[in-house]
């Protein structure tokens, strides 16, 4: 059987491209696999669950916000050190720009998810 597709000729060798006869289809659940609920609220500290309640992120810049964002949107790619060292940089930014700042022994992606929620609660966006 012949292979079909493209041909390229670099110097005396021939290479054909192979054609792609399927695409990888998502794996789907089965029925009987119960469906990941998100974390039960009673699941948060209660320290960061009375602290999200009285917290003032109105002094919260649009800057300050951006990076937070696109930190939380790619923390997963990143080096641990670097998360670290982004993380901290970023608590120690925000404890600035938000009264009461944020209690020390809270993780610093709690406090930066929690400070964009609120501040999306209190913009009335998302």
């Amino acid at each position: 059987m012949a292979i079909r597709g493209p041909t390229v000729r670099r110097g005396t060798l021939e290479v054909r491209a192979m054609p792609k006869h399927w695409w990888r289809r998502a794996a789907q659940p089965s029925a009987d696999v119960a469906p990941v609920d998100l974390p039960d609220v009673d699941a948060l500290p209660s320290h960061l669950l009375a602290w999200a309640q009285v917290v003032d992120v109105s002094r919260l810049s649009d800057r300050t916000v951006s990076q937070a964002e696109y930190f939380l949107q790619g923390y997963r790619h990143m080096t641990l050190a670097s998360v670290e060292e982004g993380a901290m940089r970023l608590m120690a930014l925000v404890a600035t720009q938000v009264s009461p700042p944020p209690p020390i022994d809270l993780q610093p992606l709690d406090v930066l998810t929690t400070i964009l929620a609120v501040r999306r609660k209190q913009l009335g966006v998302g």
